[in-house]
């Protein structure tokens, strides 16, 4: 598989050799004073709520096992971290440690910005979050979290209005109507809906995608953009859309938002994100509830791995660092801050954590099942594909063009350019 990414990947490269021309010589943002090391550790959770505070002080306790080091956030939001990060590494600058999702992490490996960190893993009982952090034999990252997607409700809402949980996409329709007419001012749905957020919104689409059994590809592994599949899972999104139970025009921070502040009825989000909602906001985090995806088939989950700069001036304690983090005390450490986040390693949610947060057990269980969000074979190609599809997606919900012309439209595009 890695034959064809390093061919596909060359015009990528190029790019990125291209910004190192711009932006200036090679450099680093690496620090070291005397015998005490600085590692940059790059991150969009860093600016989560609450969350961020946590994870950032599980890992600082690194620095009492290991004094001459010292971490170092570099904190970037989520819909710059893809753009800075490629920016940074390109101009041979950056941290030294970054946290990626999935689909980046494949880009860096591919332009040959991350290093080997195998050694950080020697004899570690890894559990296959892991698997695709291994390229061509090569380890180029760690699993840091697998955030799996469930349908999240406030149960403040439903149990007390007898709302059913619904299992379809019909179902969801009806109950977060019933959920609006029997509480003015609660919104029924929240999903990310708009291409200027694309990336959060392709992540999301595909748990409608696999939900109704596209795979995007066939078993010769060519794509497959138009299938009867993609088709029913656009029209079951445009049903939704017009239904009127989605805040149309709010961000997913503020739809978030609004669920924290006991406005929402029903969500589709992932684990990571029902942990900001239930994290200091009017709604307790008791009162959410999380159930199976209302779809026939199994959703997805956004994996986010670990990976060392080849820029960067200290590997060795960087790859040192990642040995501490995999180990049974990193791992504890991050497991209080992670939620019911699935980690390197299998630490298991701990009991004081299910009882206060009902709804975690829920999504250990959807993990099991859950699918990447990137198209297998195509892995650094799956946000230029994925565009072709979302743009595909919007032109159905926003005009009268039918979901099987305008993913038609979008093979037609995908076969030209793939």
């Amino acid at each position: 598989m890695i034959d064809r990414i390093r061919r596909r990947g060359l015009l990528a490269s190029a790019l990125f050799i291209g910004l190192a021309a711009t932006l200036g010589s090679p450099g680093t943002s690496l620090a070291q004073s005397g015998d005490k090391t600085t590692l940059v550790i790059a991150n969009s959770q860093w600016l989560d709520a609450l969350r961020g505070q946590n994870l950032w002080a599980a890992i600082k306790k690194y620095e009492e096992v290991n004094p001459d080091v010292t971490l170092e956030q570099e904190a970037i939001p989520s819909a710059e971290f893809a753009d800075k990060l490629t920016t940074e590494m390109g101009a041979g600058q950056g941290p030294d440690i970054a946290i990626m999702q999935e689909g980046l992490f494949y880009t860096m490996a591919d332009a040959g910005f991350l290093v080997d960190v195998g050694s950080a893993v020697d004899g570690v009982d890894l559990n296959s979050t892991n698997e695709n952090g291994v390229i061509d034999d090569v380890r180029y990252g760690i699993a840091w979290q697998r955030a799996v997607y469930a349908l999240i409700f406030n149960t403040e809402v439903t149990e007390a209005e007898g709302v059913a949980i619904p299992a379809t996409v019909q179902e969801l329709i009806a109950s977060a109507k019933e959920s609006m007419d029997k509480n003015p001012g609660v919104i029924g749905f929240t999903a990310r809906h708009q291409i200027n957020d694309f990336t959060g919104w392709f992540m999301d689409f595909q748990n409608w995608a696999y939900g109704y059994g596209v795979n995007w590809v066939d078993g010769d592994g060519n794509l497959t953009i138009n299938t009867p599949e993609a088709v029913a899972a656009v029209e079951a999104f445009k049903e939704t859309y017009d239904s009127g139970i989605i805040p149309i025009g709010d961000s997913m921070p503020t739809q978030r938002t609004r669920f924290k502040e006991k406005q929402v009825a029903f969500s589709i989000d992932n684990s990571g994100g029902t942990l900001n909602i239930a994290s200091g906001g009017a709604l307790p985090s008791a009162d959410i509830g999380a159930a199976a995806l209302p779809f026939a088939h199994p959703g997805a989950h956004q994996q986010i791995f670990l990976g060392v700069s080849s820029h960067s001036d200290h590997q060795d304690e960087a790859i040192a660092f990642l040995t501490w983090l995999v180990s049974p005390e990193g791992q504890q450490s991050l497991r209080g801050a992670s939620g019911p986040d699935t980690l390197a390693t299998d630490v298991p949610v701990t009991e004081a954590f299910a009882a206060a947060n009902p709804w975690a057990p829920t999504f250990a269980t959807l993990a099991e099942t859950s699918r990447s969000t990137l198209i297998p074979g195509y892995e650094v190609e799956t946000p230029q594909i994925m565009r072709f599809v979302m743009q595909a997606v919007e032109k159905a919900i926003l005009t009268d063009t039918s979901a099987e012309d305008a993913l038609a439209e979008a093979q037609t595009q995908v076969d030209r350019q793939f």
